[in-house]
């Protein structure tokens, strides 16, 4: 997987997370006016599914909620 920031079709930059296939998994909900707060738009990101997937539950394991994806 890897990230790609882009250029949006209102001139300001978004970030794709993008699979192994070239499938877009994920995207920015929001426009930045500059490709750098793009970029740590999706730093911060990546972060965040890092923490999340540190806390994978699932019913089977007692968890009443288990986690979405």
């Amino acid at each position: 997987m890897r990230f790609l920031v882009s250029r949006t079709t209102t001139n300001r930059w978004g970030w794709s997370l993008l699979g192994l296939a070239g499938e877009t998994l994920a995207s920015s909900k929001q426009d930045f006016p500059t490709e750098v707060q793009a970029s740590a738009a999706a730093v911060a990101f990546s972060q965040l599914v890092g923490k999340a997937s540190k806390n994978i539950g699932s019913a089977a394991d007692g968890d009443p909620q288990p986690t979405l994806f």
